[in-house]
């Protein structure tokens, strides 16, 4: 506290008055935390004829910035990768896929493995009303959802619809996308999820 002198009539001694200093206020920023980013390595086969474009466009679709990668997900090739993204004729998908039961005609996601039909790959589906290039970028985003913890979503309304929509069977009212949606992309990028889920009923 400091001391302030005032003077007074005759002898008396000057009266001590109190003063306050001012302290200026405490500022604080607040600074966002930079996202995180979830390193995904993956490898590639081919197990079917026809195909040979497959391993290409798998890389292309992934590293695409309309992509995953928006959800902080840096998905790498590696020959050594613990993820495999495959393309099989439809017993061998059948197989690596059980007990979902793919048909010989649908593609999966389980545990550590990306099973891709080969015919798909090759002629898309009736419900598919978009490009076959667009088909390929919407199989694998969708299967590589699942793998980064992604649930199915329904189709509301009549707009895009979602990537982990089951485009290949039923689109409804909505316009066929290959890519996820903003709000897919916020909920992917929370990284709350395990990757690789094991079978799961819907």
């Amino acid at each position: 506290m400091a001391l302030a002198a005032t003077s007074c009539g005759g002898d008396s001694p000057p009266a001590v008055v109190p003063t306050t200093a001012v302290v200026p206020p405490v500022t604080t920023t607040t600074v966002a935390a930079a996202p995180t980013t979830v390193a995904v390595a993956y490898r590639v086969e081919v197990r079917a004829r026809g195909v040979a474009d497959f391993p290409a466009v798998v890389d292309s679709v992934l590293a695409d910035p309309r992509g995953w990668s928006r959800a902080g997900f840096a998905l790498q090739r590696r020959d050594d990768a613990p993820y495999l993204v495959v393309v099989a004729e439809g017993t061998e998908v059948d197989a690596l896929c059980r007990p979902y039961d793919t048909g010989g005609r649908f593609s999966c996601q389980l545990g550590p493995v990306v099973a891709i039909n080969a015919d798909r790959w090759r002629v898309a589906t009736p419900q598919w009303t978009g490009n076959l290039a667009t088909y390929r970028q919407m199989l694998v985003n969708h299967e590589v959802g699942h793998l980064l913890g992604q649930k199915h979503r329904r189709c509301q309304g009549t707009g895009l619809a979602p990537i982990m929509e089951q485009q290949s069977t039923n689109l409804g009212a909505c316009r066929p996308n290959p890519w996820p949606l903003d709000d897919e992309i916020e909920r992917a990028a929370r990284h709350d999820l395990p990757l690789a889920p094991p079978y799961e009923q819907d």
